[in-house]
């Protein structure tokens, strides 16, 4: 369990290689044809990310344990905005 902190509603699946944002309807076989495609492998792997409001994907700066659990601090590299997400341990 999470709390994701001011990023609630801005959690989105990225493609692990490339940074490809799937769109919202897209299906199962949708994802295996871009990595067949796109990476010639079979292997479907998306990372979950913190999205900025200007679209982009948020990088964890800082780390630090919080009663039972950890905060990660984001910032976004393009427009400077910050949040942060709390997870349990």
């Amino acid at each position: 369990m999470s709390d994701l902190g001011n990023r609630a509603s801005s959690m989105r699946l990225q493609c692990h290689a490339c940074g490809w944002i799937p769109p919202e309807n897209m299906t199962i076989r949708d994802a295996q044809l871009h990595f067949q495609v796109e990476h010639d492998t079979d292997e479907i792997k998306f990372d979950l990310v913190a999205a900025c409001a200007c679209g982009e994907a948020m990088t964890v700066t800082d780390s630090r344990p919080t009663g039972g659990g950890i905060k990660d601090y984001l910032t976004c590299g393009v427009c400077g905005n910050t949040g942060y997400i709390r997870r349990e341990t």
